[in-house]
């Protein structure tokens, strides 16, 4: 029989008689192994003490935890899909100025939930946390038992997008994928399509889904437009109108064990220190945090870092922010604001009738006032603006389009030959949704139109709808009809128009104001610029 004795980088003792082991807490200055028969004496070798190490490692490793495995990412970025979405228009840099230091829609957040091991945190950021958000945030839900029992299902989504073979749900998904079906199709809550992967889609979980439709989604800035300000300011624009942003980001190694405020470390460079790619919800942020942050929501559980949340400071998101996307609330829902410095106010229960309010500005390229005034078509059916004098060919100037509640906005001009030219979105991927308190500038704040040698009289109408139009269609029309561009409006538009008797119009600012406006009116401002 053999015993052996060993010592431990602590002090212990491990005690080997054939492979049963015990310990003693006695301590030695050396670790030692006796041979205890003569064949051993006469032979003391490595055999013996390679034996003591052998009987020795289960214990050791026996102390060691086994590492705990990382939880589940699965975002797919997929650029050409990212970039063949609508994007969000750029805004005045005092639109972007004017949103508060702070505000957040964590009060309407639901408990942090965890996709485990699975690859579904598009699916977990768009429909167990931004749809859950968007209703509370409609119904003006802050109770966290109640939020609980809203949660939408995040296998309703994964199950309908993954790629075919995915049985383990490990592949991931691609949001833009997630944001399309859920405002298509809707979604189901997790009571009718429990957390699990290969769950069936049933019947009453699609009829229940149309019900919780969204109204749109955007992208707020490209991967490839690295600047800060840009990347910083759209985010924190879209929250300030009340509205959730899905973050589309690069994990790095030391995120798993992020604390309240999260900063990149050393270690997180190179192919090391890269873990993939991961979805979340940006729900807030605070301009006086450790010198800005956005409040994320993550999909790993309430135990993760701040209670499920993290605070990333905006230098970090600058650096690993892949792409981010604004998702709307249910049409009818629109109009709710954040109160001044905190938390975005309640949005308005969905109604049949909702607010629009706008005004148009024209300032010359050295930044003087153009001025106009109203006035009224021979039918008196529609309103109208003229300038108050008139501007020579080569005249440059900027015009500046504002909503100050949310609304799809289109603009079109007109030249003296009477074709009909549209300018607003100024390209195809350009959203026409423009959110509340927000001015959009005509070429750019920092570029002009100059007026052509062609004198005459020119045209521009600008067209504010809660309702996407079929812009080409409108376009096609207004080409089409003959006659005054007011005229030609009526015949493109119909009964769409509202009725200018419940429109305020300002007698001299270019801008109304309208309390109740069925869905899908429109309310046009045109205005007739006069240059010679």
């Amino acid at each position: 029989m053999h015993s052996c004795r060993f010592e431990d980088q602590n002090g212990f003792f491990f005690f080997a008689e054939l492979g049963a082991i015990r310990r003693s807490s006695a301590r030695s200055p050396r670790p030692r192994c006796r041979p205890f028969n003569a064949f051993l004496m006469l032979r003391p070798s490595l055999a013996l003490r390679s034996l003591c190490l052998l009987l020795t490692l289960p214990t050791l490793f026996a102390q060691q935890p086994e590492p705990a495995a990382e939880p589940g990412t699965g975002l797919i970025f997929d650029l050409p899909s990212y970039r063949g979405t609508p994007y969000k228009a750029t805004l005045t840099a005092e639109s972007y100025a004017s949103a508060p230091r702070k505000a957040s829609l964590e009060q309407y957040c639901p408990t942090p939930g965890n996709q485990g091991q699975y690859g579904t945190c598009v699916a977990f950021a768009v429909a167990y946390h931004a749809r859950t958000v968007l209703y509370g945030a409609q119904h003006g839900i802050t109770d966290k038992t109640q939020l609980n029992a809203s949660v939408f299902s995040p296998t309703f989504i994964y199950e309908q997008i993954k790629e075919a073979g995915d049985a383990s749900c490990q592949k991931g998904t691609n949001p833009i994928n997630a944001l399309e079906l859920m405002k298509t199709s809707g979604i189901a809550r997790i009571a009718t399509v429990p957390y699990q992967c290969g769950a069936p889609i049933t019947s009453n979980a699609l009829l229940e889904a149309v019900d919780y439709t969204i109204n749109d989604y955007q992208i707020l800035f490209m991967p490839d437009v690295t600047d800060y300000d840009t990347r910083v300011n759209t985010v924190r624009k879209s929250l300030a109108e009340g509205y959730p942003v899905v973050h589309c980001f690069t994990v790095v190694k030391s995120f798993y064990k992020a604390p309240r405020i999260w900063r990149s470390l050393p270690t997180d460079g190179g192919a090391e220190g890269q873990h993939g790619r991961h979805a979340m919800l940006i729900v807030g942020y605070d301009d006086d945090l450790d010198g800005g942050c956005f409040r994320v929501l993550n999909s790993w559980g309430p135990t993760w870092a701040d209670g499920g949340y993290v605070w990333i400071p905006y230098t970090e998101f600058v650096k690993y922010s892949l792409g981010a996307i604004q998702v709307y609330g249910p049409r009818g829902s629109s109009g709710h604001q954040p109160a001044p410095g905190v938390t975005p106010g309640k949005s308005a229960i969905k109604t049949a009738d909702y607010q629009l309010s706008g005004r148009l500005n024209f300032r010359l390229r050295d930044g003087t006032a153009m001025n106009a005034h109203r006035i009224v078509s021979n039918d008196s059916t529609l309103s109208a603006y003229k300038m108050d004098q008139s501007y020579s060919s080569g005249t440059r100037f900027r015009f500046f389009v504002t909503t100050n509640t949310e609304a799809y906005i289109y603009a079109f001009a007109t030249d003296t030959t009477g074709k009909v030219n549209k300018i607003l979105p100024f390209e195809d991927g350009m959203s026409p949704l423009v959110g509340p308190n927000s001015t959009i500038a005509f070429p750019s704040e920092k570029k002009v139109v100059r007026m052509d040698e062609q004198k005459g009289t020119d045209y521009l109408l600008v067209l504010y709808t809660d309702r996407p139009l079929n812009v080409k269609q409108v376009h096609e029309k207004l080409n089409a009809a003959s006659g005054p561009l007011l005229s030609r409006l009526r015949s493109a538009l119909g009964t769409r128009i509202v009725d200018p008797a419940v429109v305020k119009y300002s007698a001299n600012d270019i801008a109304f104001d309208v309390e109740r406006v069925a869905p899908g009116g429109i309310v046009p401002l045109m205005v007739e610029i006069t240059h010679d």
